[in-house]
């Protein structure tokens, strides 16, 4: 449709007449390029809008951009509504316009309201970056934390690594979920044999119950309690020590159990051993005691015999008794219940056989000279005790006349070959020239050539100037 400029004026009013017609054209003509320029503009920045909401998802509040973008496409719809109806009166269809521009701007500025104090609330970039430089700061100091941690656990899984006693961990329903490597070595077992696994098969039958009664004890006041108990390692037994510890949660819960054991297989021998010596010494204390009651017996009974010469066997008989005595007393007093000190026994079996005989050291002297450290087991200790006393009583009794002095002596010494040499001997009147070894009638010389035989040694005798007995004793000897 065209439409010149003088009805363009006249549907609008205005008459042409000279230079009001010129002004009204070019009013008109800013108008519509006023309006032109405004709708121009107002189409553009929702455009922009658009773009900026697309791109930015982290943006906060979308929506408000959006209805921003719907006011503003009204706002431009109107001015190009002023355009149009200059040239055509739809003022209808611009009230309208307006009526939905005008109710998308309150909706806008509506919502708008509760909006302003939730944009205010947010931080400012000044205050981003503060805050930015504070969560990085946290961070750094977070991963210092990490890192000691991390390095921490490493040391303290070296340590457990490196412990020769064996840690380990299990549920309460016994399936173990940590051990070390001196657990594995010890149960000779690979590490994926043991977790996830009982630890009951390791345990001795016997001691299960003891086990069991050990861990239920533990509790939030006893957190901590110790067991010894058998082991089974490839068919072995053993005894193992292990404190158990309980480890609870926030609910005060038992959740796991912490084990560290060692073991005491040793010390169970010694702790045995111990008690086994104990035993002994209590039985030689008792043998001392009834073989003490047998002298008592005897001398009780030798108290009705008339016949000096019973009555003397009676004595010989006491004295044999008391060395026999006499070596479970040293074995009894001594903390080695295999071997005595030879030089001990000696000077206090002598002391017993000087006692009994009631002879005075001004007329016999007594000389004993044995190494100090020759020991002897007790099998070997009673005969030559045995034969110590029948020499030397032989000799108190026999060897010197009434009131005059002499001599008796004592020698043990060890050969180059470590065997020993027992040497005892008198200066007294000796024995009878026509004494035969071989066929002795005394009881005493008797029981002295076959207890010789019995430890397998060699008797000799040398009557030169008294009378003297030397015995040698093959591989029995004994030098502490």
């Amino acid at each position: 449709m065209s439409l010149d400029l003088t009805t363009l004026f006249a549907s609008i009013g205005f008459i042409p007449h000279g230079h009001c017609y010129l002004w009204k054209s070019n009013l008109v003509t800013l108008h519509i390029a006023s309006d032109s320029l405004i709708a121009l503009s107002y189409y553009a920045l929702p455009i922009s809008l658009f773009y900026f909401v697309r791109k930015r998802v982290d943006l906060p509040y979308p929506w408000i951009f959006i209805l921003f973008a719907g006011f503003i496409i009204s706002c431009g719809t109107t001015h190009l509504m002023g355009i149009w109806t200059l040239w055509h009166p739809d003022y209808w269809v611009s009230g309208w316009i307006k009526l939905i521009t005008a109710v998308v701007s309150c909706y806008t500025a509506i919502e708008l309201v509760p909006l302003v104090p939730q944009a205010l609330a947010l931080k400012s970039p000044t205050q981003l970056e503060e805050a930015n430089q504070k969560l990085q700061q946290e961070i750094a100091e977070r991963l210092k934390v990490e890192i000691a941690l991390r390095q921490s656990e490493q040391r303290y899984r070296a340590i457990i690594e490196d412990q020769t006693e064996l840690i380990a961990r299990f549920q309460p329903d016994e399936t173990i979920t940590f051990v070390n490597k001196a657990y594995c070595r010890y149960f000779k077992k690979p590490l994926e044999e043991i977790i996830n696994h009982s630890y009951q098969p390791i345990i001795f039958p016997e001691d299960q119950e003891k086990v069991d009664r050990c861990v239920e004890l533990l509790s939030l006041e006893n957190p901590v309690g110790m067991v010894e108990h058998r082991v089974i390692v490839e068919d072995e037994v053993r005894w193992m020590q292990w404190i158990n510890r309980a480890i609870f949660n926030d609910a005060e819960q038992i959740v796991e159990y912490q084990s560290v054991g060692r073991d005491i297989s040793d010390s169970k021998k010694v702790e045995k051993l111990k008690q086994q010596e104990t035993l002994l010494k209590e039985i030689h204390h008792r043998v001392k005691n009834n073989l003490q009651v047998i002298c008592s017996l005897l001398r009780l009974q030798s108290r009705c015999v008339q016949d000096p010469v019973i009555k003397a066997k009676f004595i010989d008989s006491q004295n044999r008794v008391k060395s026999m005595a006499l070596i479970h007393e040293k074995l009894y007093q001594s903390d080695n219940f295999r071997r005595i000190r030879f030089d001990d026994y000696i000077q206090d079996l002598t002391k017993t056989l000087l006692r009994t005989y009631t002879v005075k050291t001004s007329h016999i002297s007594l000389e004993i000279d044995i190494d100090q450290y020759i020991f002897l087991d007790f099998d070997i200790l009673t005969p030559c005790g045995l034969i110590i006393c029948e020499l030397i009583s032989n000799s108190l009794k026999y060897a010197f006349e009434p009131n005059t002095s002499g001599k008796i002596w004592i020698q043990a010494t060890l050969d180059n070959k470590q065997y020993l040499i027992l040497t005892i001997g008198d200066n007294g009147q000796g024995l009878p020239s026509n004494l035969n070894l071989d066929h002795v009638n005394t009881l005493g010389l008797q029981l002295v050539q076959d207890l010789t035989e019995q430890l397998q040694g060699k008797l000799t005798i040398n009557q030169d100037n008294g009378t003297e007995f030397k015995i040698e004793l093959y591989k029995i000897s004994s030098k502490m």
